[in-house]
């Protein structure tokens, strides 16, 4: 790596594969060599004179011989370096003119001859002589002299802040770096680039910022939003968990969609292994595990494995995000969308049940209904709510870029594009004049809404994401920061991680490293919370702080009682 520089100074991608180099020390004089070499060194810098001349100029002018079965030590009045000559022995050839050597000798021949015309690499120390190099040499180099196994090309070194040439690797020589098909039509085989750090992975009810009537192209995207997790299944929850979300997608021929309400089978059914991913008919019955189960704990009653169950007050079932997919078009398509996946709202589950299929094959069948606030996407309300609050269909910058680069216009309908493009020019969130008065308070973190105000995002969701994936992520668990303490040097961390790092590397900041003892006692964990943080992350996220506030302020109290001293969270 350049001088410097870290790891996180170069911009690699995923998947890249780095070679590292590790420059090894020279090897160093043995034992008896260094020894000899500092007696002669004390001799020099002894400050008491004999007869007027001092130790030091007398050993100067002296010529000390001494040989050993190992080493053979000179001292040369003219070394302007006080470094002392050493001739080591060979262990392989006894230093012999006659016999060839490599390691005394020429690496490449082994011959000892012409001395002048011979190098030495600067980093093994081997002989080679000019004349038997890959590309012979006239004339002697100046400065530095590497061997070609020592050697490295400067064009496979990567300077900081710059990509890495993948022109010439293995890649680049395979038929499909210049095959001008395209395999899968889409993003079915494309990575998550992000994800989404505002609220928890197994979170219930609505995504802060994201809003009905918000539309993704592919389903990587509406992954990476938070929305519905899973990149390819349809329901998003464990055996254990309610199911937070799922998506129409019309795969089985009992799905019945009605708008408001629909009736949704559960998953499982096909025969997926071995090259029968695309198969069309069920060939076995539907069991209530997995998905299938979460949706059924979603439902205000008791699970019942054989017959179902109905909920007693459905408005008391869990809430489930309910995205509806272009697929679904195929059988109703006066609620689908025309093109990608968009967000319809929080359904509740009414009932589940157990029936024969149209395969003939047990289905499990879950019926839905809609609770949510804000209007359905394909009423005349909803409609003119997506025009007014500026939604647009989401799409990745690359996805442009790709396509340009292809020669090709991105697939998307002349009202998506307007709508993007009038959304990109026109709209722009701006806080509401409640929060920027609790951003106004937040003192400690002047710096920060600083430079967050001097940006402009085009969604409540994009200002969020900043915030998540920026300033407000703990540098040490890399999440959304909770129970937030704000340094005196500006940054926030969450108080457990505090706690943990000033145990182990002492009260200073994980970012900056510098002085942080004025936040609380230097051997206690009473640390500071930001109240003032946090009453605007829970006016932005409505969840946040669920899971510890009320812990928090019992053990404040309970703290308080104990010590029968009130500390400032």
């Amino acid at each position: 790596m350049a001088d410097g520089m870290d790891l996180f100074a170069y911009n690699v991608n995923h998947g890249a594969t780095l070679v590292a180099m590790l420059r090894q020390p020279r090897r160093e004089p043995s034992a008896v060599l260094e020894s000899e070499a500092e007696s002669l060194q004390s001799a020099k810098t002894l400050n008491t004179t004999a007869g007027g001349e001092s130790v030091a100029e007398k050993a100067a002018e002296m010529v000390v011989d001494k040989t050993d079965e190992t080493t053979k030590v000179t001292a040369e009045p003219a070394a302007s370096n006080n470094e002392v000559p050493v001739e080591l022995e060979c262990d392989q050839c006894d230093n012999s003119l006659d016999s060839k050597c490599r390691k005394c000798g020429c690496f490449t021949c082994g011959g000892k001859d012409d001395e002048a015309h011979t190098l030495a690499c600067d980093e093994c120390g081997y002989y080679y002589h000019m004349r038997c190099l890959a590309v012979p040499l006239k004339e002697v180099p100046e400065g530095d002299w590497y061997c070609d196994l020592c050697r490295n090309d400067p064009n496979d070194i990567v300077i900081g802040e710059t990509k890495l040439d993948l022109s010439k690797s293995r890649k680049s020589k395979m038929p499909s770096a210049t095959t001008k098909r395209e395999w899968g039509g889409g993003k079915s085989c494309a990575g998550m680039s992000k994800s989404c750090t505002v609220v928890p992975s197994n979170h219930i009810g609505s995504i802060p910022g994201v809003r009905v009537g918000q539309s993704w192209r592919f389903r990587i995207q509406v992954s990476e939003s938070g929305v519905h997790r899973p990149p390819v299944g349809g329901i998003a929850g464990g055996s254990t968990t309610p199911a937070m979300s799922i998506v129409l997608a019309g795969g089985y021929p009992e799905d019945d969609d009605h708008g408001e309400e629909f009736y949704y089978t559960g998953s499982g059914g096909y025969d997926l292994s071995g090259n029968k991913r695309q198969a069309k008919a069920q060939s076995f019955d539907q069991e209530l595990v997995r998905g299938n189960r979460s949706l059924a704990l979603s439902c205000a009653a008791p699970v019942d494995e054989i017959n179902g169950a109905v909920a007693t007050d459905w408005k008391q079932s869990s809430p489930v995000r309910v995205c509806r997919s272009y697929k679904l078009a195929k059988m109703h398509p006066e609620f689908a969308p025309k093109e990608g996946v968009r967000y319809d709202g929080l359904y509740r589950l009414v009932k589940y049940w157990r029936e024969k299929g149209v395969s003939g094959f047990y289905v499990w069948r879950y019926f839905f209904r809609r609770d949510d606030p804000e209007p359905a996407p394909w009423t005349e309300e909803g409609k003119q709510n997506i025009e007014r609050l500026g939604l647009f269909m989401y799409e990745s910058e690359d996805d442009g870029m790709t396509a340009k680069a292809k020669g090709k216009t991105p697939a998307k309908s002349a009202g998506t594009a307007e709508a993007h493009k009038r959304a990109k020019i026109q709209r722009t969130y701006v806080p509401s004049p409640e929060l920027a008065e609790m951003i106004r308070l937040d003192k400690q973190n002047i710096r920060l809404w600083t430079q967050i105000g001097a940006n402009t995002y085009t969604s409540e969701s994009a200002y969020l994401e900043a915030l998540s994936e920026g300033e407000l992520m703990c540098p040490i668990c890399q999440e959304l920061v909770q129970q937030p303490c704000t340094t005196p040097c500006g940054h926030n961390i969450c108080a457990p991680c505090l706690r943990t790092s000033m145990k182990k590397y002492g009260i200073i900041c994980p970012m900056c490293r510098c002085d942080i003892s004025s936040m609380g006692l230097a051997d206690s964990v009473h640390l500071h919370m930001n109240q003032n943080l946090v009453t605007i992350l829970k006016a932005l996220i409505p969840s946040y702080g669920l899971s510890w506030d009320s812990k928090f302020q019992v053990a404040c109290m309970q703290r308080a009682l104990r010590t029968g001293i009130t500390v400032e969270e």
